[in-house]
């Protein structure tokens, strides 16, 4: 790259740390790790300490993982990550390939339920083996 066109990439902007929105993205990593990021806006954070009447960095907050059957898209089981309220990215273990999940972002009351923010998409982890589909085309050498 010329010395002299490097000063036209910067442009003089940032891009913003926050946007001001609700939002909790889960990614697939590879069979047995996910991957998400979030935000949670001012505003919500505010109606929620109001609502139960805790500072936000009082809270105890978590990640609830919900593991699907493949197949059957029905909850097989969840576990909760307790994170710190700092956090905006997570890198989960979910152990097992070939299964799809969801996570909520939330915290606990103080009667120790589960309380739900946010709800992220729904993602399918690869599985960890080779095809069960033979075709003569992607056949292995003998």
């Amino acid at each position: 790259m010329h010395p002299s066109s490097r000063e036209y990439l910067d442009g003089g902007e940032n891009l913003p740390l926050y946007y001001g929105e609700d939002y909790l993205v889960l990614l697939p990593r590879d069979p047995y790790w996910l991957f998400s990021y979030w935000e949670i806006s001012i505003p919500t954070r505010r109606s929620f300490e109001s609502e139960f009447r805790k500072t936000w960095e009082s809270l105890q907050q978590a990640i609830r993982v919900y593991r699907y059957d493949a197949q059957r898209a029905e909850k097989e089981s969840h576990f909760d990550i307790q994170i710190d309220f700092s956090s905006d990215n997570w890198y989960i273990k979910a152990g097992v390939p070939d299964k799809q999940y969801q996570i909520e972002l939330g915290c606990y009351l103080p009667d120790k339920r589960f309380h739900a923010i946010l709800s992220s998409n729904i993602v399918s982890t690869p599985r960890d083996s080779l095809s069960d589909v033979i075709d003569e085309n992607w056949r292995l050498p003998d």
